[in-house]
């Protein structure tokens, strides 16, 4: 007896999947070479269309090419690439500086700072050229995509400072939350006020707007004089001095992978 094929919804037959492998598994050419830590997206592109990657002994060309990376051989200049081993680096970025890895205005990127050596490693959201703080840079894929997915409430807290005390109805506004005159909607944050004699806040936020905090406040009268992130998650800067860089510990490490990255609420 032969297998029937799957019928699809609109009546036409499917494909039957090989034994043992499973479409989940399977990921862009491009996205393996970078996932492994063998170079950027933009690298691997410009590898692959110079015919200098091959899968499984042949040469590939295409950039959407789907590879199981359990089972596939996949090899550049004919040396086989494997998985880097796991980066998660810290870095206590310093205003000034762009969360990019190259800079067409020939500014200091935060690149720039991070140890000379270390495997290709990617930076956990960002944050903008003014602003600083706690910046995690990984190669773990998936573990990035978790910290910066709006859907998993991941809480980042800024210390915030204004050219002004915050008025009562703008911070209940701000912690009920409101939209931007450009129809963004906010979700409500909460705001901590630690000393009363001077216009210093810490806001904790569960999404990251581009520059929400800067946007927020500048439409409510209010010049963010100085902002700087202090946690992501369970992960705390404190004691880190400004542009250095520090491995994650294995507590640390532990909370994230086991599901606490949402950090104190």
């Amino acid at each position: 007896m032969t297998d029937r094929l799957p019928i699809r919804k609109n009546g036409r037959p499917g494909r039957v999947a090989r034994p043992g492998v499973h479409r989940a598994d399977r990921v862009s050419l491009e996205r393996l070479l970078s996932k492994f830590g063998s170079v950027s997206r933009s690298g691997a592109r410009a590898l692959i269309k110079h015919g200098r990657v091959m899968v499984n002994g042949r040469v590939s060309r295409l950039n959407t090419g789907r590879v199981d990376p359990r089972r596939d051989k996949v090899s550049i200049d004919g040396t086989r690439i494997r998985p880097e081993a796991r980066l998660y680096l810290m870095l206590h970025k310093p205003g000034g500086v762009v969360t990019t890895r190259a800079d067409e205005l020939g500014r200091p990127t935060v690149y720039d700072l991070l140890p000379p050596g270390i495997p290709w490693v990617f930076p956990v959201g960002r944050l903008d050229r003014e602003s600083s703080g706690l910046l995690l840079f990984t190669n773990d894929t998936k573990l990035g995509e978790a910290l910066t997915n709006p859907a998993r409430h991941v809480s980042k807290a800024y210390l915030v400072e204004l050219d002004r005390p915050l008025d009562r109805d703008d911070q209940r506004r701000f912690q009920t939350g409101n939209g931007l005159k450009d129809g963004t909607l906010l979700r409500p944050i909460r705001i901590r006020h630690p000393n009363v004699r001077i216009p210093v806040y810490e806001f904790t936020l569960i999404e990251g707007k581009n520059r929400q905090i800067r946007r927020m406040c500048e439409e409510s009268g209010y010049r963010v004089v100085r902002l700087h992130r202090i946690r992501v998650g369970p992960l705390l800067l404190a004691g880190l001095p400004p542009g250095k860089t520090r491995r994650l510990t294995e507590a640390e490490l532990s909370s994230l992978l086991s599901g606490g990255s949402r950090g104190a609420q």
